[in-house]
């Protein structure tokens, strides 16, 4: 019986860990990779990622690539996907603090002199699985 009521409050932690799919849009360029980062919280945000997740860009059709996180997410976070073109590791920035290189964010927010805000980037998981598309811009 204590094995079933165990089994049982495990149940909603697990809902959470169905596949999330984001759909990238508007890649260029088939050089250098994708790289996805999460965030799940307004304190974290574009500071610490809790998961990053790259794939060649090389990957990419018709301007297009399917990442899938498989990983458990928390119910609500935000998630930015960038074409890491020199595939140094970081999204590169003149000295201004914007992004030389495309990148976007879960909603499609647009930010006005800077990054969009967490709230406007925040999403919703429903323990389903899910897919978010997400466009890739020059600022």
């Amino acid at each position: 019986m204590k094995i079933f009521s165990f089994l049982i409050a495990l149940l909603p932690l697990s809902a959470l860990a169905a596949p999330v799919h984001v759909d990238v849009q508007g890649i260029s360029s088939k050089k250098g990779q994708i790289v996805l980062r999460v965030w799940d919280s307004s304190e974290s945000y574009l500071k610490e990622s809790i998961f990053t997740q790259a794939l060649p860009a090389k990957s990419a059709s018709d301007g297009e690539l399917r990442l899938t996180i498989s990983e458990p997410l928390p119910a609500e976070c935000a998630i930015n996907v960038y074409h890491d073109i020199n595939a140094n590791g970081v999204l590169d920035t003149n000295w201004f603090g914007i992004p030389k290189e495309p990148t976007g964010m879960s909603n499609n927010p647009k930010g006005s002199f800077g990054p969009p805000s967490y709230q406007d980037a925040k999403i919703k998981l429903s323990g389903q699985e899910q897919v978010f598309r997400i466009k890739i811009e020059e600022i």
